[in-house]
């Protein structure tokens, strides 16, 4: 028997989502043969619109391009996505992630996260040494804001980080970027919760975060901006308790003169937390970044103290024991553990 063109899957594949995306995305019940079946490929149309927000009118016609639904300007900072399929395709796929994940959790748990970061900060320290990776996610989900690692993401994708999305008045965060390292990870979460602390979700869809200095973006690609500076400082005021937080060699408090192993500066980042209430793993990735050594500042990350389970994986393992499955849409439960898998 002759093979059968699908030409839904090939409209999918078509805008730039991998074959795993696509094969998460599309209904578990759907065969080549649904393509000739009006009820069936609407009812997948419909499901996958939900999914990676498409419009389900354009995954009808075989004749017109896939469309997007519209859900607000998205902001995309440190990278330039020139608009086309890709670009859609990224913002479609977070937002219908976001959309599935808020529609599972009670929206009256939902609270303004803090303009304030330090007011934050003085809420997490009760009783703690400093604010670590687990207070940040902790505090996310207290505010209402559900924190996801995706598992899979669309394709061609250069050096995403996390993304922060708003539904009304409600947000999520999805990091997208995998780190062993609970500090890098901490970092990334408690930017995006500037950005929403912040406002600078308010008209908006989505912000969606690229690392500056991944090998896959190009300096000329490169944007900073107002908004990027100040939920850095957020997250710095919220980590350290000092809106701008750095680690020279040099003088000063958090200074770091004498260093010249990986233990010595683990060593050095252990002494100045405890004396300043800053996470030690955090001290460590910003020597990396204010000198630009991190060949330096990850092997003595590593000789920190770290979760038994990566920053990932403790993430996707909270979202699952938070999450209220009960009832929920099956199809819809079955795509988020699909791309949130533990």
């Amino acid at each position: 028997m002759a093979n059968i063109e699908d030409k839904l899957v090939n409209k999918l594949l078509g805008i730039g989502l991998p074959q795993t995306l696509v094969d998460a995305s599309i209904p578990d019940w759907w065969v080549p043969e649904d393509n000739d079946s009006l009820s069936a490929r609407t009812l997948a149309s419909l499901l996958l619109a939900r999914r990676l927000n498409l419009d389900p009118q354009t995954l009808l016609d075989d004749g017109v391009p896939v469309g997007f639904l519209h859900t607000g300007p998205t902001k995309f900072k440190h990278m330039r996505l020139a608009e086309g399929p890709r670009r859609d395709a990224l913002v479609g796929f977070s937002m219908g992630v976001g959309r599935i994940l808020l529609s599972m959790l009670d929206s009256s748990s939902t609270r303004p996260v803090p303009a304030d970061p330090l007011a934050l900060r003085r809420a997490l320290m009760f009783g703690r040494p400093f604010v670590s990776f687990g207070d940040v996610i902790a505090a996310c989900w207290s505010l209402g804001v559900p924190v996801l690692h995706l598992r899979l993401f669309p394709a061609q994708t250069k050096g995403v980080t996390a993304i922060a999305v708003r539904l009304g008045e409600r947000h999520a965060i999805l990091v997208a970027r995998e780190s062993g390292l609970d500090a890098q990870y901490m970092f990334h979460v408690a930017h995006e919760l500037g950005h929403i602390a912040l406002g600078h979700l308010n008209g908006a869809g989505a912000i969606i975060d690229a690392d500056p200095y991944d090998p896959a973006n190009h300096v000329d690609e490169l944007i900073d901006d107002d908004e990027e500076r100040a939920a850095d400082e957020y997250a710095q005021a919220l980590l350290t308790g000092q809106h701008s937080f750095s680690v020279m060699r040099g003088h000063g408090e958090s200074s770091h003169n004498s260093v010249g192993t990986a233990r010595e500066l683990a060593s050095h980042a252990m002494q100045t937390g405890q004396r300043l209430n800053i996470d030690p793993g955090h001290i460590v990735m910003s020597f990396g970044y204010s000198t630009r050594e991190w060949p330096l500042a990850f092997a003595a990350a590593k000789l920190l103290p770290q979760q038994e389970e990566k920053p990932a994986t403790l993430v996707n393992r909270i979202l699952w024991q938070q999450l209220t499955t009960t009832g929920d849409d099956a199809q819809a439960l079955a795509y988020l553990k699909a791309v949130a898998t533990i």
